[in-house]
């Protein structure tokens, strides 16, 4: 459950609409904040402990894909991928939307919202701005980021769920006033295998979580040494506490075929929403990843 506190007015915002060549064009706009912990360091230091990412968006006379592909909002990989299906992440992750503008003037900006402080575990961060490029004429704007490789000694979460609130200072106006967010991340996995994988087949175990319903994201590397081989493969699977990896067929799609072992990370996503002011319609998403790295 998400609750947002957010003082004054929620305007007139248009959450994504195209609108017909002789209507007047307000801006739409779309947010989205992503939490990401990894509580337990990663076996091969690859990913980091801690990832936030946030964006305000506001824009007009571009269409809603293009605009969430351009920015870096787009569909994760648990609404990409059926349940049992696997797919290279090169593949996966290749979005390429054309430019499709609406009449009118093209404009996309992304917006300073003030200050943004994530409390989680005993640690809080400060989430600081990140000035983008002038890739478009038309799109200027920051971004938030911060990416945490280790986490402070302070840090605990439980075997269930862990509160989380995000404070957000505002823009000084009514587009964006100070907003804060509690939820909770989904409960830690606690990723364990049964077996090796000498068969060309790994079983994975986890704890389950009755409160998310979506399915879990793995992705498996082969690895020599710290190097990958092939291409990391991405599977959705049922979150139900066990899962089996056909390896070659993860093969056939681009895993590499020998390695000194394997690097499994499984991300177990809570999705939300949030209101901040005119921003109305808010993505917030809290995921939380455990790693392995199995050997023959």
């Amino acid at each position: 459950m998400l609750v947002a506190c957010a003082p004054g007015d929620e305007g007139e915002a248009s959450q994504g609409r195209a609108y017909s060549d002789g209507e007047a064009q307000g801006p739409s706009r779309l947010a989205r904040i992503h939490l990401i912990v990894q509580p337990a360091p990663d076996p091969l230091g690859t990913e980091p402990q801690l990832d936030v990412t946030a964006r305000f968006v506001r824009f007009r006379g571009l269409d809603d894909e293009y605009v969430r592909a351009r920015v870096g909002v787009t569909p994760l990989a648990h609404e990409r991928l059926a349940i049992g299906q696997c797919q290279s992440a090169d593949l996966l992750e290749a979005i390429e939307v054309g430019e499709r503008p609406l009449s009118g003037p093209r404009e996309l900006l992304l917006i300073d919202a003030g200050n943004l402080r994530i409390r989680v575990g005993g640690v809080q961060v400060e989430v600081p701005l990140v000035l983008l490029p002038d890739l478009l004429p038309y799109m200027s704007g920051v971004e938030y980021a911060e990416v945490l490789d280790a986490l402070p000694t302070v840090f605990s979460i439980a075997d269930e769920r862990t509160s989380v609130t995000l404070e957000l200072e505002g823009s000084g106006d009514d587009e964006v006033p100070a907003t804060a967010v509690r939820a909770r991340l989904p409960r830690p996995l606690g990723l364990q295998t049964q077996g090796s994988f000498d068969s060309d087949a790994l079983v994975l175990r986890w704890r389950t979580d009755p409160e998310t319903t979506g399915p879990l994201i793995l992705r498996i590397a082969s690895y020599v040494g710290s190097e990958p081989l092939g291409n990391e493969v991405v599977c959705a699977a049922a979150d139900t506490g066990e899962y089996g990896l056909d390896l070659k067929a993860l093969r056939e799609l681009g895993l590499g075929a020998a390695g000194e072992g394997l690097r499994v990370s499984a991300s177990r996503i809570a999705v939300g929403s949030f209101e901040a002011g005119e921003f109305t319609a808010g993505e917030l998403i809290l995921e939380i990843r455990d790693t392995l790295f199995v050997v023959p």
